[in-house]
């Protein structure tokens, strides 16, 4: 079966195919193929055999979007069209903006706010340690910390809320 793919926005073809003997699959990307067998060990994590290589992958999904992490790098994987189909933000903060989520898969090595902070536009709100690389996960806009939902040591996933940010009056007229 032939699946168009964009992979880090980039149009890619996947074409996967059970083996003969029934232990796994064949999947070709873009012309090259791969001996494929997996195993879930959990909701967001697989045990990978590719070509006789154990590789262990982390998947989130939210929206429309799946990342996933394999070998300590992160991809992006969307089916073509799936931009056309997700709602367009209009000015002002909407729920979905309201939470601070992680780009990838990491860990919370800090958090620089309280529940009940005023947080203003661009400040440091978290910490996170991905592929032997910090990122610092900011305020989108100026207003209160409202909760707190991750500790430090925390392995979180693209799509996890981490914090939810209440915006001050004037975010929430457009001022």
């Amino acid at each position: 079966m032939e699946f168009p793919l964009l992979v880090n926005k980039e149009q890619k073809s996947l074409t996967i195919a059970p083996l003969p003997s029934g232990e796994g699959h064949t999947a070709r990307i873009d012309g090259r193929e791969y001996r494929l067998r997996w195993l879930p060990i959990n909701d967001n994590e697989w045990l990978l055999d590719v070509d006789g290589r154990p590789i262990r992958a982390c998947l989130a999904a939210r929206e429309g979007e799946t990342w996933i992490s394999i070998d300590g790098e992160t991809y992006l994987v969307e089916e073509p069209g799936a931009d056309d189909r997700r709602p367009r933000r209009r000015g002002g903060p909407d729920d979905q903006s309201r939470q601070v989520t992680p780009p990838m898969p990491a860990a919370v090595i800090r958090i620089l706010a309280a529940e009940g902070d005023l947080v203003n536009r661009g400040q440091s709100l978290i910490v996170l340690s991905a592929m032997k690389m910090e990122t610092t996960l900011t305020a989108p806009y100026r207003g209160t910390v409202k909760k707190i939902h991750v500790a430090v040591g925390a392995q979180v996933m693209p799509g996890e809320i981490l914090l939810e940010i209440e915006p001050a009056e004037e975010e929430q007229h457009g001022v």
